[in-house]
């Protein structure tokens, strides 16, 4: 399944499931829109906070995405979270970039959709 991610975090394995309702709860917690996504990776190559800090947020998102779709009302423990992301290999860091873009790409499709029925309304008094 695209999006899906299982990760040793905190001696635990965490399932993570990126997709649409992962990008809004990302966006919801980073206070942007859709529109500013990807200015999120930005620097990530350059600046390892930068990167550490969107590694937890974009797991955090698919974590609790994951956990929502399968019946799981609890919310994930952000502060527990970025503490034991630190013990989490850098190698892992391209699996999560991986999961998280195969979404990505798919919504871009359905932004970029020349469907009449995904285009918004014209407004028939202005016309």
């Amino acid at each position: 399944m695209k999006g899906l991610l299982e990760i040793n975090i905190g001696g635990k394995k965490e399932n993570a499931q990126f997709g649409m309702y992962a990008i809004k709860l990302l966006t919801e917690k980073r206070g942007i829109t859709l529109n500013d996504l990807s200015e999120l990776f930005t620097g990530v190559d350059t600046d390892p906070v930068k990167s550490f800090d969107l590694m937890v947020d974009l797991l955090w998102a698919g974590i609790s995405n994951y956990n929502l779709i399968n019946g799981d009302n609890s919310q994930v423990n952000y502060y527990k979270l970025y503490n034991d992301f630190g013990d989490v290999d850098k190698s892992e860091y391209e699996k999560i970039f991986k999961a998280f873009l195969e979404t990505q790409i798919s919504g871009q499709a359905l932004s970029a959709s020349t469907d009449e029925m995904d285009k918004e309304p014209e407004d028939k008094k202005k016309a």
